[in-house]
């Protein structure tokens, strides 16, 4: 039967034979009549069979097929199939990250993290990338050289992961997909293995040029120089072949793709020496240089061996998170208990937890109580207890006991999967100095091998001799080689988000750090930010019904909702032993209020005084005044209405949070000024801010004021940060300069925000400040470093005041300056905090302070 039969006779062979896609490398067909179709995956295939076992027979065109059309319409057939359908083939096949690649296309990609161990520079990661790039069916790729990890957009029609990792590794790298990686102990140990064996060998290189020396000060004779120079070259050959192998290997993949690396100075500078050296050791001269080829390479393996290590500890977090979100979890279904992959566990599911083992995913604690030390998360060292209802995240560790728990939220969506998308998010970002040094030394490497071809061919020009001529080229190779300028900013970019994670402080961005720097403005949520959210319910005031039928109308409104206070209302309902019938119709209306059916009464609204005067409620003079004098003692007061009159009010109280008053204090000494900006109402708005010596406050402050707030701020000059908890926040957080999320919220949030603290305790927002700054002087001093070692070595170089072996010490000590400086970050530093009683009263007196 011949295609057209099949309709498919005017597509491209390489096109799937059902959905119209590329196949790309995929080998999945299915013989019609002695004609092969080719499909993208199984699912195509099946749907293809299907449409051919109609008991009509074989149709003329199964694409005209009211079962295809059906499909199509059902999105069960990916692609523009109805175009298709009319015999039109689809374009770009084999799409790229440097080709146009259709929408639906890009809505198949896959996405990849690898780990690439090998790289010595950012140099190094750049090849990766580009080479990577330009690989069929790679969308995005991302390499960062300080966290050793690659992250790519793929399609897995064109682009297997097999070949991507073969891409690689014909690179001279070595690739592992992230969930079978072993933390870099393989590569790790080869560089151990090569480093020692280069050392001792160079140590004998070292011994007999000694010897060969002699000759600058008597005569050897021919003979005792050639015993002497056959072993040299011998050893120098084995530290090259052996020791330098991965560098030449590195070099030359690079010199393929057009790309110099600063593998490339190395091989260039040690291969001249050894090839000069051979050269002159025909000739019967003693001004041999294996001495200097062997100890450059042996120099460069220790400092990359220190480098490796330094970097290793940096990232050790994000290892042991992903260690955590790949662990085995303890299901529990009746008397049975089943071990399985925590990515298979399901919301609901149960699952028990014994002591010394950590929970795989967000639960909530269904019977007795647990110890928990949540260190890891949020860099508490004291252990918290929670009871049976309450949640507990994801990474903690169980301390006493065992404990059962309900799963609540899973995989990505766990505080620990979320935690871990952003911090892989924050590796991958570059901030600017990093950036331009990454520019810079692409164009610095080349610009270097031109340099020492100069300075060689000027100086024999000049009448130099060439063994001085090459042996300062040389020197001039290996004391501009970049390596700690290309080191400097990544290293101190991935040890700031390492040492955050330790004090519970989630980077996303890791160019937020050099914009918290410099803050001079920081705007606070209210509610569950500087105080604790946690609402003690004071007073109930009806004007209706009893306080206990108030109480049940306003908790099944709020049964629905996930706010501080509805969460305060309807635990207060079920102690007070009242039955809950929650309302139908709910609806929420952001910063203002909720409302809904109750069978007794009709439409209930929930909220604030403005939320009541847009639902046209009345208020009497009576509740009026007494709402009004709770708000000037700063409790928060909840409006309840029905039939257009407010009915009653339910007064709660909150209280400061242990550290805000600390955290204000040093925030105003460091010459930040301080605002306060709340949904709650103006008079309770300024009288948290009267108690916390704030002089800025904005109260019943919807989302939209809180976003035009920040822009105004931010029109008049200032740099502002926004520290909020909540998703009504999300808007002020993501149009700050900073945006920070103040313990563990929701994943709104934590996309909006540019750092998450999760332990709500404003003390931390200090911790990050001072990450921030000292992050920024310590990428300073490093780039400082790096640009002081090379302008002043170049000249000394030039001059022949180096010689190649001084020049290989000092660049290994520069970049050992740069790690030492760096993994000063790494250390853990107490922040004061000295703790303050919390007000368990009301807010009392002090002078009123008004809006800026």
């Amino acid at each position: 039967m011949d295609s057209q039969r099949h309709g498919s006779g005017s597509f491209n062979a390489d096109c799937c034979g059902l959905c119209g896609l590329p196949v790309g490398r995929a080998e999945i067909t299915f013989p019609v009549d002695g004609e092969v179709h080719r499909f993208c995956c199984p699912g195509c295939r099946s749907v293809f069979q299907i449409l051919f076992t109609s008991p009509d027979g074989i149709p003329a065109n199964f694409r005209q097929t009211q079962l295809y059309q059906t499909c199509v319409d059902a999105g069960l057939i990916p692609g523009n199939a109805k175009a298709q359908a009319r015999g039109q083939a689809p374009k770009d096949p084999i799409p790229s990250s440097q080709s146009q690649t259709p929408q639906i296309e890009v809505h198949l990609a896959q996405e990849l993290t690898l780990r690439i161990d090998g790289m010595w520079c950012s140099a190094c990661a750049w090849l990766v990338a580009e080479v990577l790039r330009k690989c069929p069916g790679i969308l995005e790729a991302d390499v960062v050289f300080a966290s050793d990890l690659a992250h790519l957009k793929y399609l897995p029609h064109h682009a297997q992961v097999e070949d991507i990792i073969a891409d690689i590794e014909r690179l001279g790298y070595r690739a592992t997909l992230l969930s079978d990686s072993t933390d870099g102990a393989k590569d790790r140990k080869e560089l151990h293995m090569r480093l020692g064996v280069s050392a001792i060998l160079t140590a004998h290189v070292m011994m007999i040029s000694f010897g060969l020396y002699g000759g600058f000060f008597e005569d050897l004779g021919a003979t005792a120089v050639r015993y002497l120079s056959i072993p040299l070259a011998l050893l120098a050959t084995a530290v090259l072949a052996y020791g330098g192998f991965p560098i030449f290997m590195r070099a030359t993949a690079g010199l393929r793709h057009g790309a110099t690396t600063m593998d490339t100075l190395i091989a260039v500078g040690s291969l001249a020496a050894y090839v000069y050296s051979i050269i002159q050791m025909t000739r019967g001269s003693i001004h041999l240089y294996f001495d200097t080829a062997t100890m450059l390479v042996t120099l460069v393996l220790l400092g990359k061996a220190i480098e490796a290590r330094a970097r290793d500890h940096m990232s050790r977090g994000l290892r042991e998170l992903h260690q955590l979100a790949t662990q085995k979890v303890r299901v529990v279904a009746g008397t049975r208990e089943t071990w399985v992959n925590a990515e298979a566990i399901q919301p609901g599911d149960q699952f028990l937890v014994h002591a010394g083992e950590r929970v795989p995913v967000d639960g909530c604690i269904l019977a007795g109580k647990a110890s928990l030390d949540e260190a890891l998360l949020t860099g508490e060292a004291r252990p918290v207890t929670r009871i049976a209802g309450q949640e507990v995240m994801a990474g903690s560790l169980l301390l006493h006991g065992s404990v059962h728990f309900r799963a609540i939220r899973v995989g990505p969506e766990s505080t620990l999967g979320q935690m871990l998308a952003l911090l892989q998010q924050a590796l991958r970002q570059k901030i600017p100095a990093e950036l331009l040094a990454d520019r810079l030394i692409r164009w610095l490497v080349p610009g270097i091998l031109g340099l020492a071809a100069v300075t060689a061919a000027t100086l024999w020009a000049r009448g130099i001799s060439p063994d001085e001529a090459m042996l300062r080229a040389v020197t001039v190779l290996v004391i501009t080689c970049p390596c700690a300028l290309g080191i400097a900013t990544p290293l101190a970019r991935v040890a700031a988000i390492g040492a955050g994670r330790d004090q519970g402080i989630v980077i996303r961005d890791a160019r937020a750090l050099e914009r918290l720097s410099v803050i001079d403005w920081i705007a606070f949520d209210k509610t569950g930010t500087l105080t604790e959210g946690a609402f003690d319910l004071r007073q109930t005031i009806s004007a209706s019904v009893s306080k206990e039928e108030l109480l049940r109308l306003v908790a099944a409104v709020e049964f629905h909702s996930d706010h501080f206070l509805a969460r305060a209302i309807v635990l207060e309902a079920k102690e007070a032993g009242i039955e809950i019938q929650p309302s139908s119709r709910f609806d929420a209306v952001a910063g203002m209020g909720v409302q809904g059916e109750v069978t007794s009464v009709g439409q209930v609204q929930v909220g604030n005084r403005a939320h009541m005067q847009a639902q046209g409620l009345s208020l009497s003079a009576d509740l009026a005044a007494r709402a009004h004098r709770w708000e000037e003692q700063g409790a928060t007061v909840v409006f309840c209405g029905w039939a257009q009159q407010v009915q009653g009010l339910l007064v709660f109280a909150d209280t400061l949070r242990p550290h805000s008053l600390a955290t204000v204090a040093e925030l105003r000494s460091r010459g930040i000024e301080l605002q306060l900006v709340s949904g709650d109402s103006r008079q309770t708005t300024r009288a948290v801010a009267r108690d916390l010596n704030i002089s800025h406050w904005v109260g019943q402050a919807l989302p939209q004021d809180k976003v035009a707030l920040v822009r105004s701020l931010q029109q008049q000059g200032r740099r502002v940060a926004m520290v909020g908890d909540g998703i009504n926040d999300a808007a002020a957080l993501a149009q700050a300069d900073v945006g920070i999320a103040l313990g563990p919220s929701t994943k709104l949030t934590h996309e909006a925000a540019d750092i998450t603290i999760l332990l709500a305790d404003p003390a931390r927002l200090m911790a990050a400040i001072q990450l921030a700054s000292r992050t920024v002087r310590t990428i300073r001093e490093n780039l400082g470093f790096a640009f002081c070692y090379n302008i002043l070595g170049i000249p000394l170089a030039m001059a022949g005041w180096l010689n190649p072996l001084i020049a290989v010490c000092a660049m290994v000590a520069s970049s050992l300056t740069v790690i030492g400086n760096t993994l000063r970050l790494t250390r853990k530093r107490r922040v004061d905090r000295e703790p303050t009683a919390p007000l368990t009263n009301t807010w009392g007196g002090g002078c009123v302070s008004g809006n800026p």
